[in-house]
């Protein structure tokens, strides 16, 4: 993904009888002429890039969370097959918060200084708690910091998990002090595209990441952290400690979507290929979850298939009630009845592709759709029948395939997460507010994100009827209220929601890892290390081996690849 928002800088030159005078390019300028809110904007701009790629546009986080699944080509990241990683694809918003941080200490004053060194923390904090809960042990304390020279700094250590966590907690409990008082950076308010220079909303951001890392901490209780006692100290005290608690308030990034380097990557100017778009597909996990629970969610997500299978006593396609169906003549149940999972026929409007298949190309009887394309054509030319094509599986849904829409954006964190933090912080005994409220809450806040309404016709898969009826939001709390109530592990109930609402993001892949849930392994069906989902990314470090080499003797086992622990997981 290439996604950037240009910062233009205007300059004004001036003719000079002295020959000693240069013309300066403006694109050479000294870093200092540069306004550090345009590197505000770079910031987050790349952090959506990041981000997207890494649960929409690669195959790993999407896979290891079960949202997504590919087929066409290089699929492999559906088993599990996963390469080494460089730190140096996640290091450019955290060098350029650092640079934030010490321009602003040098050229800003009052509660504009305390505005960009916060936001800098935050920025800071998010990358580096992401980068240590992916690849363990790493460079934090003398990373960055080259320019400083020695092998010191050219080859820092790798510091201890615990050692980063404790610095990123630290640098966020700053950033909420330094920005009680900053109000709107008014000269902010054009450069930053994610809260607009409101120092309140990114003071909300900040707290509800220390949530989610005391979480991320929530099996490391007898270490100096406490996650119970700092949890409910913040939770106890909101006044202090503000969180993300609307829609309003979510750490998104939307994309602009007038060239190809600001739009979403689905879209057709980023994706000159729409077979980009087509193969990736959602999962038959998240599909039949959402099947199961009668959730609008689903059909704001995902597209019904362009041509369903139906069981008949011939082979055909034909248009029946204004919608393609292909009749097969062979038992249907016979064959999801037999010992191979691979060859599985799906019946339904609404099919994901199944988990880690050697051959997704033919899944859902997608090798065999050559045979019928002509017909296919006649009966409807509009059915896409090109590379990636599979029309008994379902595809994104439209809004997935648009340059810019207002629903589909890079988010790093939102209030649906926090609210779900704060029920599983009240089921643990941590906090006192019910458990129950907070999951509720998370479940309506997630529906408002994509603005699902009660009422919305043709909104809900009825699987029985093999239709689409009405949202009625009141028989949909009662279900999950029953859930809920009958549930003997509150948790599992509780996460299952979450990584619903975490929709193409990564954190719950850090929650499968440290809870358990949802139980995503059952679903894999020829996974490279049988039912199991990767633990971490590799390193990548050979400049530095030495300190990675050290590093990887902390893993259990001790071993580079993505199946070892690290100590946040051990």
């Amino acid at each position: 993904m290439k996604l950037a928002l240009a910062a233009v800088l205007l300059f004004t030159t001036a003719c000079s009888d002295s020959l000693e005078d240069i013309n300066i390019s403006p694109n050479n300028l000294p870093d200092k002429e540069v306004d550090i809110k345009y590197v505000l904007t770079g910031i987050l701009t790349k952090s959506a890039q990041i981000s997207t790629n890494l649960t929409y546009e690669s195959g790993e986080l999407s896979a290891a969370t079960q949202y997504l699944q590919r087929d066409f080509t290089s699929y492999e990241e559906n088993n599990y097959q996963w390469g080494a990683k460089d730190f140096s694809n996640f290091y450019e918003p955290i060098k350029d918060s650092n640079y934030i941080f010490q321009r602003a200490e040098l050229e800003k004053s009052g509660e504009t200084k305390n505005y960009y060194q916060a936001v800098a923390l935050i920025m800071k904090s998010y990358w580096f708690g992401f980068m240590t809960s992916s690849f363990g042990d790493m460079p934090y304390t003398n990373a960055l910091q080259a320019e400083k020279g020695g092998d010191e700094f050219f080859k820092p250590v790798y510091d201890e998990q615990k050692v980063i966590f404790s610095g990123i907690l630290q640098d966020l409990e700053q950033a909420n002090t330094l920005l009680k008082n900053a109000g709107i950076c008014a000269e902010a308010v054009d450069a930053d595209v994610m809260y607009q220079g409101d120092a309140l909303q990114w003071r909300k951001f900040a707290n509800s990441l220390r949530l989610r890392f005391y979480m991320r901490l929530s099996e490391k209780t007898g270490t100096d952290f406490d996650p119970a006692a700092n949890i409910a100290k913040m939770v106890n005290n909101s006044g202090e400690y503000p969180v993300l608690d609307s829609n309003e308030s979510n750490a998104s990034i939307s994309f602009v979507g007038t060239d190809d380097v600001n739009s979403w990557v689905g879209g057709p100017l980023y994706f000159s290929f729409r077979s980009e778009f087509y193969r990736r597909k959602p999962s038959a996990t998240i599909v039949n979850d959402l099947k199961a629970l009668g959730d609008p969610r689903l059909t704001a997500w995902v597209r019904p298939v362009d041509i369903q299978i139906m069981q008949g006593t011939s082979n055909e396609v034909i248009l029946e009630d204004g919608a393609l169906k292909r009749y097969v003549d062979f038992d249907i149940t016979a064959i999801n009845n037999d010992e191979d999972e691979e060859n599985n026929v799906n019946t339904a409007l609404y099919v994901g592709l199944d988990v880690a298949l050697n051959a997704p190309n033919d899944f859902n009887l997608g090798g065999t759709v050559n045979e019928y394309k002509d017909a296919i054509s006649a009966l409807n030319e509009n059915i896409y029948l090109g590379s990636a094509s599979n029309p008994h599986t379902s595809y994104l849904s439209d809004m997935y395939a648009e340059n810019y829409h207002p629903l589909v954006k890079a988010v790093l964190m939102s209030a649906a997460e926090t609210q779900f933090i704060l029920a599983e912080a009240s089921t643990r005994g941590w906090i006192s507010g019910d458990a129950f409220d907070f999951y509720k809450n998370g479940i309506e806040i997630s529906m408002n994100q994509y603005d699902i309404a009660d009422g919305d016709s043709s909104s809900v898969y009825d699987v029985e009827n093999n239709t689409l009826v009405t949202f009625n939001q009141d028989v949909y709390i009662a279900n999950v209220t029953q859930l809920y109530n009958e549930s003997s592990n509150k948790l599992a109930v509780i996460m299952h929601q979450k990584w619903i609402a975490n929709w193409l993001t990564a954190e719950s892949w850090f929650d499968w890892r440290r809870t358990g849930f949802p139980v995503l392994n059952n679903n894999i069906i020829s996974g490279t290390n049988g039912q199991n989902t990767p633990q971490r990314f590799w390193y990548d470090d050979p400049y530095n081996e030495e300190h990675m080499l050290e590093a990887i003797q902390g893993l259990q086992p001790s071993t580079n690849d993505q199946w070892s622990k690290m100590w946040l997981l051990q």
